[in-house]
């Protein structure tokens, strides 16, 4: 039998003990990514969006929540009734700055907000040179303060990003360069082109040694990234990320002790199918999760890359109408924090889909995750397979996919016409490493067509046909239990155990092969290196027809350095 796998040493704020998983405490009136505020050590708000008469409030630190009536001093928001204007407190004055996610131009008397004695106290209309309301251009996101808070900046997106910037306190402004990504165009498994929507919703943090760091949504499957040594006047133009993520909101994040969070969907969309022409919104199928990971040596290496949540909803049959046609899922963020380990955040876009959720960060330090598909079921699993027609905004219906049959996930290929792709998989999460062991029980059942594992370091759809071409690693197991050399490893009808261990995918190192607790001559070449680490399995049923047999999965455990 091979030793059990080494962990590294940890360092006392890199506990590898087992932490509180991040829970939900309430569901938000507004959209994740604005209204989210604290008030006091004791209380916390989050406020709604147009039209809305009651704001949701904490009095013990974020652990329970109540509806209550908005103080009368508080202007009512002017631009959406799903989406909350951002509320930031001001360093310098203690006193609160309100920014709408856009502003119409058809209200004169409406714009950015100070307050003057707090939340409840009176709410001040930044006035223009014309006495009207002072209105910042584009879709905007919270103020943040720079530069020892001498500048306040809004981010904003409109044909590209760009900041506000203002050094008054926010009584005048001016708009930086605007930075851009490419088009999303045609070509490898893209067979039509998606929504084109340019670089968008940009989060930005300053960094210690004074630069500002700027990431924002694109269409492209990595997140956009752009520097500024001006505090946000000028942007270097932008280039791709270490951050995978399409059409996804980007949320930076800076602790009390100087530790950075960056919340994310670390998600790639399906291929683009022939009818998609890159000329409006197409059907957003990687907006089922949301992930977080934590950086001790500002932003150059981080740890973590968890699903904080996956969305309850992701296996309805109606899906894409549920409670209403509005924008769905658990991407977009809001954090603030709650202790010297914990943070709230908000999550999510729709009604039935918004969470809050409390967060120890220690969680993210984690080196092992497991499941037991007998006790465990599917909780931590996505599965789910897609209807193949457009319905609601931007969505297609689910059916469940993989089920759990005799205490095992069982991957079939079934016969319907009507799904996206017929043939079964199954997507899992572990904490992401360098080098690291992924454990699976298996069994190929007897006149199944094979399986398919492949370690990745972002989420793809469990039915993603083009997965083998993107991830670190793949192992191919045809129905004879035979791999694409030929060598014998599995045998139909009998459960066997298989271990991958990978090292140093940053530098493409290879991982090695054992079955049953004994180490075969088997290597699987890395394809992809990536400094994110590994933090993902996916199983595949590969069949080319009909497969009502199919290959099961018992567990999966993951270990990582």
């Amino acid at each position: 039998m091979m030793k059990q796998y080494a962990l590294l040493a940890a360092a006392s704020v890199t506990c590898v003990l087992a932490h509180e998983a991040p829970r939900v405490v309430g569901t938000p009136p507004a959209d994740g990514g604005r209204g989210l505020v604290r008030v006091s050590e004791e209380e916390i708000r989050h406020y709604p969006g147009k039209g809305g008469k009651q704001m949701l409030q904490s009095l013990d630190n974020g652990e329970t929540w109540k509806a209550v009536p908005l103080a009368k001093s508080y202007p009512g928001a002017t631009r959406m009734s799903k989406e909350s204007p951002a509320i930031a407190k001001n360093p310098v004055t203690g006193e609160f700055m309100r920014v709408e996610p856009a502003y119409s131009s058809k209200n004169k008397m409406d714009g950015l907000y100070r307050t003057s004695g707090g939340l409840d106290g009176e709410w001040e209309l930044v006035l223009a040179e014309n006495g009207e309301g002072l209105k910042l251009g584009g879709i905007l996101r919270n103020p943040i303060w720079v530069n020892n808070n001498k500048r306040v900046l809004v981010p904003g997106h409109g044909g590209g990003a760009w900041t506000w910037y203002s050094d008054d306190q926010g009584l005048s402004w001016e708009r930086s360069n605007k930075v851009q990504s490419p088009a999303h165009k045609p070509g490898g498994v893209h067979k039509g082109t998606r929504w084109n929507h340019g670089m968008v919703e940009a989060t930005v943090i300053e960094l210690k040694d004074k630069k500002l760091w700027m990431v924002a949504r694109t269409a492209q499957d990595q997140h956009y990234e752009s520097f500024s040594e001006d505090f946000g006047k000028t942007w270097s133009p932008a280039e791709p990320s270490r951050f995978w993520g399409t059409i996804t909101m980007p949320t930076f994040f800076r602790m009390e002790d100087g530790r950075m969070l960056f919340l994310w969907s670390n998600t790639t969309s399906l291929p683009e199918i022939e009818t998609a022409t890159g000329r409006g919104e197409d059907a957003f199928t990687n907006r089922d999760t949301i992930h977080a990971a934590i950086s001790e040596d500002d932003g150059k290496t981080w740890i973590g890359f968890r699903e904080i949540i996956l969305d309850e909803h992701r296996n309805r049959g109606d899906y894409g109408t549920y409670k209403g046609h509005q924008d769905r899922g658990k991407h977009q963020a809001e954090v603030l924090q709650l202790d010297a380990n914990r943070v709230l955040l908000t999550c999510g876009q729709h009604a039935m889909h918004r969470r809050l959720v409390i967060m120890d960060v220690r969680w993210l330090y984690e080196k092992e995750r497991s499941s037991v598909i007998a006790k465990d079921g599917l909780k931590d699993w996505t599965t789910h397979q897609y209807i193949g027609k457009y319905v609601g905004h931007c969505a297609y219906n689910r059916t469940p996919g993989a089920q759990v049959q005799d205490g095992a996930l069982r991957l079939l290929r079934v016969n319907d016409p009507s799904l996206t792709n017929q043939n079964q998989g199954a997507t899992w999460n572990f904490p992401a490493g360098d080098t690291g062991r992924l454990t699976t029980k298996v069994r190929l059942e007897k006149g199944g067509a094979g399986l398919q594992i492949a370690l990745c370091d972002r989420w793809f759809n469990a039915t993603d046909h083009s997965v083998d071409q993107f991830a670190n690693y793949v192992l191919k197991i045809d129905a004879d239990g035979k791999t694409a050399s030929g060598k014998k490893l599995l045998t139909p009808g009998k459960t066997h155990e298989l271990a991958i261990t990978w090292k140093q995918v940053g530098e493409k190192g290879e991982a090695s092969l054992s079955l049953d607790g004994r180490k075969t001559t088997i290597k699987i070449p890395c394809q992809h290196a990536t400094p994110n680490g590994v933090s993902y399995v996916h199983f595949y049923n590969p069949a080319l027809g009909e497969d009502s047999n199919g290959v099961s999965i018992l567990s999966t455990h993951a270990q990582v350095k």
